[in-house]
């Protein structure tokens, strides 16, 4: 295959392959019994906060977006492509590459890239969704928006099996041994933040386009992408730091796969709150 962007084969197995003696299957991480408490817990206080405390009008439906940003800036991390870039803006520059860099500085420089293609992503998805919603009740987009996040709630939770429209594209590996370390960090940066051009394990990221474009605002827009951009910078902090106490890439990269299973447990129990939370909303 060719090393582009979109036939380049992935740089190990994706993560959504379960290797049970690298990351665990969701059923050895957390019990059946478990996730059901959690179901039903995170689906409680949804509700009350969407009986009780919810903002009138269409402020619910910006609620329950901001919420879906958060998780998102946290669920995307645990991708193929997440766990790459962290390596390459964690690891000590080879001897004989071309530029001179910190894992600091290009961690900024990723952030830079990433910053400068999803604040204007999530802009215009805003934008064109205040073309396309104008005259759609915003009932009608909170109560289906709830559905789909209560549904891909249980099936980040594994309860129920739906269809996740993700891209199934790794970063161009080649880059990692052609080009200065700070350009790479750049470049990756700006290929992850509008979030479709690459692997994204997550539903909530769909759920976050889908809440954008019914938002129809284009500075939540550019305000939850520029959120996930940051998150998404969140591997390779936890990168610098493990390496700097003596940790090794290998073993960092070990550790998040055992962490993955929590935080895809984590995000089915905060949309299944969201999901309520829209829902009583309605009400």
């Amino acid at each position: 295959m060719t090393e582009t962007l979109v036939r380049e084969p992935l740089a190990h197995a994706p993560l959504d392959i379960d290797v049970p003696e690298i990351r665990p299957t969701l059923e050895n991480a957390v019990p059946t019994t478990a996730r059901a408490g959690l179901i039903a817990g995170a689906a409680a206080v949804g509700a009350a906060a969407g009986q009780f405390a919810a903002p009138a009008g269409p402020a619910a439906l910006t609620a329950a977006v901001v919420g879906t940003g958060a998780v998102t800036a946290l669920a995307a991390n645990w991708s193929t492509c997440g766990m790459s870039v962290a390596g390459v803006v964690a690891a000590p520059k080879q001897p004989g590459r071309r530029g001179s860099s910190t894992p600091v500085r290009r961690l900024g420089w990723h952030a830079l890239g990433s910053l400068a293609t999803g604040i204007p992503t999530g802009a215009l998805l805003g934008a064109l969704g205040a073309l396309a919603t104008d005259s759609v009740p915003w009932t009608w987009m909170l109560g289906v928006w709830g559905v789909l996040a209560l549904g891909y709630g249980l099936h980040e939770l594994g309860m129920i099996t739906l269809p996740t429209p993700m891209r199934r594209q790794q970063l161009p590996r080649h880059l990692r041994r052609t080009t200065a370390p700070w350009k790479v960090s750049l470049l990756f940066g700006a290929l992850i933040g509008p979030g479709f051009m690459i692997f994204i394990r997550s539903s909530a990221y769909y759920l976050l386009v889908l809440g954008v474009i019914a938002s129809g605002s284009p500075v939540l827009g550019a305000a939850m992408f520029a959120t996930v951009s940051l998150g998404r910078c969140m591997p390779s902090v936890l990168a610098i730091l493990h390496t700097r106490r003596g940790g090794s890439m290998p073993g960092f990269l070990s550790a998040m796969c055992v962490i993955d299973r929590r935080v895809q447990t984590l995000t089915g129990g905060v949309l299944v709150a969201l999901a309520a939370f829209a829902l009583a909303a309605l009400v």
